[in-house]
C-alpha cells in the first residue's frame, strides 16, 4: 500500500480553496434569496392593486345604480363619502380622521380591514361639461413599504363624469 505525504503548504492551499468556494456559495444563495423575496413582494403588490381596482370599479357601479334607480337621492350627494364592502349606502366622511373611512377599526379601513374606499361627488367640476357630475372612487392601502408617518401610501383612483339627466325607463 502506498502512502501519500502532504506537506503544510498543500494543507493551507486547501483551506483557502474551501473558504473561496463557501464565499461564492453564500453570494449565490444571497442573490437567489433577494430575487425570490422581491418577486413575492411584487406579486403581493400586484394582487393588492388588482383588488383595489375592483373595489374602485364596484364603487363607481354602485353610484351608477343609485343614479339610475333614485335620481333624487343621487342629486343630493355632494362631497366625500365612505362606501363599505357589500354596502350600497354612502356614509359621510369623518374629516377629522386621516382617511376618514372606518368600520370601527383603529386603522381607518372599511374593506377587509386592509383597504379604505372613498367616494367623492363633485357638481360642476371643470373636468366635466355642463350638466354632469364628477364621481371619483379612491381605494387606498398600506404595506410595509409605507413609512410610519403615512397611513396609506398606495391608492387606485377612478373618475367618471355622470350625466345629470333624470333617466326614465321607456315603457
Amino acid at each position: 500500500m502506498q502512502k501519500f505525504k502532504v506537506n503544510n503548504a498543500q494543507k493551507g492551499q486547501t483551506i483557502i480553496e474551501v473558504l473561496i468556494a463557501l464565499s461564492v456559495a453564500v453570494v449565490v444563495i444571497a442573490a437567489i434569496s433577494i430575487s425570490v423575496i422581491s418577486a413575492l413582494y411584487n406579486s403581493q403588490f400586484s394582487k393588492n392593486q388588482n383588488l383595489a381596482t375592483q373595489y374602485a370599479q364596484e364603487g363607481m357601479e354602485i353610484l351608477r345604480q343609485i343614479r339610475n334607480s333614485d335620481w333624487t337621492e343621487f342629486s343630493s350627494y355632494s362631497g366625500s363619502y365612505c362606501l363599505d364592502k357589500g354596502s350600497d349606502v354612502l356614509e359621510v366622511k369623518d374629516l377629522g380622521v386621516t382617511n376618514g373611512c372606518s368600520s370601527g377599526g383603529s386603522d381607518n379601513t372599511n374593506i377587509d380591514n386592509f383597504f379604505a374606499r372613498q367616494i367623492d361627488v363633485s357638481r360642476q367640476d371643470a373636468d366635466c361639461s355642463g350638466n354632469q357630475t364628477k364621481v371619483t372612487a379612491t381605494v387606498s392601502w398600506s404595506d410595509n413599504k409605507c413609512g410610519r408617518d403615512k397611513l396609506f401610501c398606495h391608492e387606485v383612483r377612478l373618475s367618471s363624469c355622470f350625466s345629470d339627466a333624470n333617466l326614465i325607463e321607456a315603457p
